[in-house]
């Protein structure tokens, strides 16, 4: 590593190529690793440098091309050491009015980026807040070049942001300083402008008093209000004999150089570029300044509700010199308004919604008569009639559709702004004249008009192609615009589309694809650009991805058109393909199986008690022949009715309550299966006794029919103390629910179903029983 130092004193020092080598050194080849004491070496070597170029004047310059490409490495012990003699002498550079522009430059950056990094050092801080602040601003205002340069507006800039109470003192200087940006025509030198103003306004909100008649306002807020006033003069200015425009109350205004009439070419020209400019400074502060914003929605939607009323139509109908002026400078006009409508929204998004529909018929009116074209008018450049304020209006409604998706409300003015879009997405077909042969000489007029009309559609009887008449094509820019809006209508409004809106545009979007990768004999619109292509593409993806419900999937169509679109000379294209037919792919075959819910506790409860009353059901069914059948599907109703009952119950509140009815109503059907069981065993027995006696001889009937007259008596009091034992568990149960309050309706309703099932069952032992001793009486 010793080779290096070498290598870095074999160039001179006056020598060109050592300040080249050193300047790639610090701007290519810092990421190079060398041993401590080499970087050290370089390090002293580099300041060395730099402070015998700064001392010099015929040398000034290239040492501000080193400091700017070392500051970025500097350390804080070198810029507590060098960094207010660096200032100096950059200060000395721009306080030369004859300097070079390039050194003006280069010295304003410098500057801007030592007050920068010394401000997190206090010594340096205080110094330059103390010293050198005040004279740079002086500087400035002495300099004629301000007005030329972005540098110094730079420099200017960084102090208001870095040294915002040092500035408020110097307050009408800066502001002298910025207004002289109001009129320029360099987009850069106003885009300087108003982000001093921006800051500058910051700035002084400590000290801000406001109108007396405004009290509400903020310092923020307030000069929002003084740029729009100030546009509203200009407004009354350029179409006071205009009906759409408003009186409006000018309570103050931007004090700003008043522009001379003299010239009236001039006068409209600049009265534009000021319009431009103040949107500009307007927009700027819209945006906000880090994270303070504030704004008066009123203030803001009345300059653009005025502005964007004023129609071309109406300017074009007036045969005056002014008329004509009006109507070529009123567009930038509007883009002007719409530049400021995309920075309110940007500005403060969701919380537009409630003046949503005002923005939305912003939206509607422009784009309704900017598509109404005469046919007998045309552009210069046959391309579409107010195509840059379309753009304009396009890419400020895809602002507002992503920025509240589906709170934006578009869908109130659907109907209408879908045509208007689909417009710039479907290129004009060619319209052919065809040559009739010579039948009309005994027409009428209008037969011979029909006739005319006729000629450009197809039909087998014409002949002879005359002339194609070309109509304009679309403009590759608009179109993209038109269809990353409809992007983002399909993902914000999918749901309010209407169906056949949304068949319309699967109509539109697969035809057209279809034609291109199909391979279309001539050359279309979307084989030239591969942008609005790909865009297109884009909008088949969106549509399988936003389905609307009540139409047919159009899957295959897209899944064929994506796989023709893998082999497009576009890469991005070949990329979206793919990418839409793993999306796909993920769709319609998914990786796992559908969602399956976990089966809960209660439900599955009340299942397993629902097959156990479905089983015991079948199982009654079979022994019908022992119950009447009409009473024992009272039975059923009862136990069906507090199964369907529970279900119903339990998605409201008193679940407890519920499921006690429910195991009431489950218990009174086991007891009454349990007395249909124990009879069934009677039944049985008796079968079993009737064999016997026919196998036994005839001298032992006697005997054996009085045993089973015992045998009927004990079993008959063994029901009887079964049935008692049956109505004592009831009463407790009974006793139970009345211990409840909470059950106690639920109870009563339940008791009437029991008391049911109990003469039900009374029944059914008596006959039995008064059966069986028919029997045993008949043997």
């Amino acid at each position: 590593m010793a080779n290096f130092v070498e290598l870095l004193n074999f160039f001179e020092q006056d020598d060109k190529q050592y300040n080249a080598f050193l300047q790639d050194l610090l701007t290519f080849d810092d990421d190079i690793p060398f041993k401590t004491e080499e970087v050290n070496t370089v390090n002293d070597a580099i300041i060395s440098t730099i402070n015998i170029r700064l001392n010099q004047a015929n040398t000034r310059y290239n040492g501000l091309l080193l400091l700017n490409a070392y500051l970025p490495k500097c350390s804080k012990d070198t810029l507590s050491k060098y960094g207010i003699l660096w200032i100096t002498k950059a200060t000395q550079v721009v306080e030369n009015i004859h300097s070079n522009p390039q050194h003006l430059t280069i010295a304003c950056k410098v500057i801007g980026n030592l007050v920068t990094q010394c401000k997190v050092i206090p010594e340096l801080h205080k110094q330059i807040s103390m010293q050198n602040v005040k004279q740079l601003l002086n500087i400035l205002d002495n300099l004629e070049s301000v007005t030329s340069y972005g540098a110094t507006y730079y420099l200017l800039a960084t102090l208001l942001y870095h040294y915002p109470e040092v500035c408020e003192r110097f307050q009408t200087l800066i502001r002298k300083m910025i207004f002289l940006q109001v009129d320029a025509s360099q987009a850069n030198l106003a885009e300087a402008g108003a982000k001093c103003f921006a800051l500058l306004v910051r700035a002084t909100e400590r000290n801000f008093k406001p109108p007396p008649t405004k009290l509400f306002y903020t310092c923020w807020t307030c000069n929002q209000a003084l740029i729009c006033n100030s546009l509203h003069d200009i407004m009354d200015s350029l179409f006071s004999n205009l009906l759409e425009i408003e009186s409006v109350d000018i309570w103050d205004k931007l004090e700003l150089s008043s522009i001379s009439e003299e010239n009236i070419v001039e006068y409209y020209s600049k009265q534009k570029q000021r319009f431009t400019n103040l949107c500009l400074y307007l927009s700027t502060m819209l945006r906000g300044c880090e994270e303070k914003n504030s704004v008066l929605p009123d203030d803001i939607l009345r300059i653009l509700c005025r502005g964007l009323a004023i129609k071309p139509m109406n300017l074009k109908r007036q045969n005056s010199f002014k008329g004509q002026i009006l109507y070529l400078i009123l567009p930038k006009l509007h883009i002007s308004l719409f530049n400021v409508l995309s920075a309110l929204i940007e500005g403060f998004k969701k919380e537009l919604i409630p003046f949503g529909s005002m923005i939305l018929q912003l939206f509607h009116q422009t784009l309704k008569w900017t598509g109404t074209v005469l046919e007998d008018q045309k552009t210069i450049a046959s391309s579409k009639p107010f195509k840059n304020i379309r753009l304009s209006v396009y890419k400020c409604l895809s602002l507002w559709l992503i920025s509240n998706n589906s709170l934006s409300g578009f869908e109130t003015i659907m109907d209408e702004c879908l045509s208007s879009i689909l417009k710039d997405i479907i290129p004009e077909r060619d319209r052919v004249l065809l040559n009739v042969q010579s039948t009309t000489k005994h027409l009428s007029k209008k037969a011979l008009k029909r006739l005319r009309d006729s000629q450009y559609e197809k039909s087998s009887t014409l002949n002879n192609t005359v002339a194609t008449k070309k109509n304009p094509c679309l403009d590759a820019d608009l179109c993209i615009e038109a269809l990353i809006t409809l992007q983002n209508i399909l993902f914000s409004s999918s749901t309010y589309l209407k169906t056949t809106l949304y068949i319309n545009i699967q109509s539109i979007v697969i035809p057209l694809l279809y034609e291109y990768y199909l391979g279309s004999p001539t050359e279309t619109f979307y084989k030239e650009k591969t942008q609005c292509r790909l865009q297109l593409l884009k909008i088949l993806k969106d549509l399988q991805l936003n389905s609307h419900g009540s139409t047919a999937f159009s899957t295959q169509h897209a899944i064929q058109i994506f796989e023709m679109a893998l082999n497009d000379s576009n890469l991005h294209i070949v990329q979206e393909a793919r990418c839409a037919l793993s999306e796909l792919e993920k769709i319609i075959h998914p990786l796992a199986p559908t969602l399956c819910l976990p089966k809960t506790e209660e439900i599955s409860n009340e299942r397993d008690e629902i097959c156990i009353t479905e089983s015991k059901e079948q199982k009654s069914i079979s022994h019908e022949e022992f119950a009447p059948s009409n009473k024992r599907s009272k039975i059923i109703d009862i136990v069906t009715l507090n199964a369907n009952q529970k279900v119903h119950l339990d998605s409201g509140n008193n679940t407890t309550a519920d499921v006690v009815k429910e195991s009431i109503s489950i218990d009174s059907s086991k007891l009454e299966d349990n007395s249909l069981q124990k009879s069934k065993s009677i039944v049985n027995k008796v079968q079993f006794i009737e064999e016997r006696n026919i196998e036994k001889n005839v001298e032992d009937e006697l005997h054996n029919s009085l045993r089973k007259d015992q045998m009927a008596d004990e079993i008959e009091d063994k029901q009887l103390k079964k049935m008692e034992i049956k109505l004592t568990e009831l009463n407790v149960e009974e006793n139970s629910r009345i211990d409840h309050p909470t059950n106690l309706q639920q109870g009563d309703n339940n008791l009437k179903g029991l008391e049911e099932k109990e003469d039900v069952l009374m029944d059914d032992e008596k006959e039995m029983l008064l059966s069986f001793h028919d029997q045993l009486k008949d043997n």
